[in-house]
């Protein structure tokens, strides 16, 4: 198993984990505070990867890589640009067999994949569905959305709700716990101090009454880096 994570984060959380990373190279389509983050750049789902095309050519290099570890890659046609909802093709949550995410504007190469494979899609308002949740495992996450709340627990699935706070993404006012955070195993780790997150109380409580424990990557504020995509 290997994490693509930023370039940002990568070489710190592998020297703290020691678990070999995959460094992200930025995409200029992307706006440049988030444009080396792993949940706007690729959709992962089984053994397939969901790209876009120009940020493949850019960098075949990285996806090498990538199918090195048996993924197929999927180039999606739909062009990325700055703008929301223009970057939101690869957003997509995934919890178990369930996938969520803004359905107008998803990339229509994981639609027709997600109906082929025996996933059901549910649309949601947030267009960062995958960026705003921590999946801790396929029935049970963390949001400060509450729409995504809703459309997790309409599906017979738990999540808890948070202020969101804590979480630095310059550039922005706020970043995002799924961009703040990876899940491998039963550990969460988060991408600096986890005291610093504003409802960590109930976070930790969370995790551990999953089994799960929590670890922090650095000191100080908690920052978003968009997350990881295992393999």
């Amino acid at each position: 198993m290997k994490i693509i994570l930023s370039k940002n984060i990568s070489d710190i959380f592998e020297k703290a984990t020691q678990i070999p990373t995959i460094s992200v190279a930025p995409f200029e389509d992307l706006d440049a505070p988030v444009n080396m983050h792993p949940d706007m750049l690729f959709f992962v789902i089984d053994k397939t990867v969901f790209c876009y095309n120009k940020y493949y050519l850019n960098n075949e290099s990285l996806f090498d890589k990538i199918k090195k570890e048996g993924y197929d890659i999927v180039r999606v046609k739909k062009e990325c640009k700055r703008e929301y909802p223009n970057d939101i093709s690869l957003n997509v949550l995934k919890m178990g067999k369930t996938l969520f995410g803004k359905k107008t504007h998803v990339a229509p190469e994981i639609l027709k994949y997600a109906e082929k494979n025996g996933y059901s899609f549910i649309n949601v308002n947030q267009g960062y569905a995958s960026c705003a949740t921590l999946v801790l495992n396929d029935d049970n996450a963390i949001t400060a959305d509450v729409s995504l709340k809703k459309a997790i627990e309409n599906v017979g699935k738990k999540a808890l709700l948070i202020s969101g706070g804590g979480i630095s993404l310059p550039g922005y006012n706020c970043g995002f716990i799924g961009g703040a955070s990876v899940v491998i195993d039963k550990n969460v780790y988060f991408f600096g101090d986890v005291n610093f997150l504003q409802d960590y109380e109930i976070i930790d409580e969370k995790i551990t009454s999953l089994n799960m424990k929590t670890f922090s990557i650095t000191t100080g504020g908690v920052y978003d880096f968009g997350g990881a995509k295992l393999i």
